[in-house]
């Protein structure tokens, strides 16, 4: 209301000079802001208030006409608009004129909250710690997409599928590898095992020479997740940790 009064105001004060032909160019380099006047669908409150505007120029018989100006090209009058616009943000006590804040700000806002308070618990967690070593970023186990196999849930979990965890529920006696080279763990699966070398030789190779095109194997568990994810998924899935156990 405020907008459309002063808008109102600004009208009247030109109608009185007989300005002929009743013409207005407004430059922006805002392509968001052009595309958001010609969408007639676009229901948010200051693109509203502007085609309300708008209207009531045109009864009046003004022709307005947008612009659009490439940003940072050296243009003077988009440059002193954008300094005016940020010294106007540094005085205190301004009266503002608009103070709602689009939905769209309120969901990014809220979901970066939410993400950070996930974070510093998931850090903080003395829980899940085999996990972590895979997402320790609760952001990018949000962006990674999986397709969780119970092979694949096995090893990023840390649960089931090898002799140490059997072991240390007192499912078997021995924890070692039948390799002989150890305690049959993850990462002794992952990294180790001459069993899964020789059983699952293929899909090892092609995971290890994705690793060496732009890193040095043995790759982090991170890095497998988010950097070689489709190879390491399916070197996992080829692993026969029946034959294993």
């Amino acid at each position: 209301m405020i907008l459309r009064n002063k808008a109102l105001e600004a009208i009247n004060s030109l109608n009185k000079h007989n300005i002929n032909p009743r013409t207005a160019t407004i430059f922006t380099d805002s392509r968001v802001s052009l595309d958001s006047l010609r969408n007639h669908n676009n229901h948010v409150y200051l693109v509203e208030e502007m085609m309300k505007m708008l209207a009531i120029l045109e009864k009046c018989d003004w022709k307005i006409i947008f612009s659009w100006v490439k940003a940072r090209a050296g243009n003077y009058g988009n440059e002193l608009a954008d300094r005016l616009a940020k010294d106007a943000a540094r005085i205190d006590g301004t009266n503002h004129t608009y103070r709602r804040i689009p939905k769209s700000t309120l969901y990014y806002e809220t979901s970066e909250e939410t993400k950070q308070k996930w974070q510093d618990e998931w850090t903080t967690s003395n829980k899940a710690a085999a996990t972590k070593q895979f997402f320790p970023n609760v952001r990018d186990s949000l962006r990674t997409k999986l397709n969780l196999t119970p092979k694949i849930a096995a090893v990023l979990s840390g649960h089931g599928k090898t002799r140490a965890y059997l072991h240390h529920f007192t499912i078997r006696e021995d924890a070692t590898c039948i390799c002989g080279e150890g305690e049959q763990t993850t990462d002794h699966l992952l990294f180790g095992c001459v069993m899964t070398h020789t059983h699952t030789h293929t899909q090892r190779e092609v995971l290890q020479q994705n690793v060496n095109k732009i890193g040095k194997w043995p790759a982090s568990k991170q890095e497998l997740i988010t950097k070689y994810r489709k190879p390491f998924c399916a070197f996992i899935d080829s692993i026969d940790f029946e034959l294993l156990q």
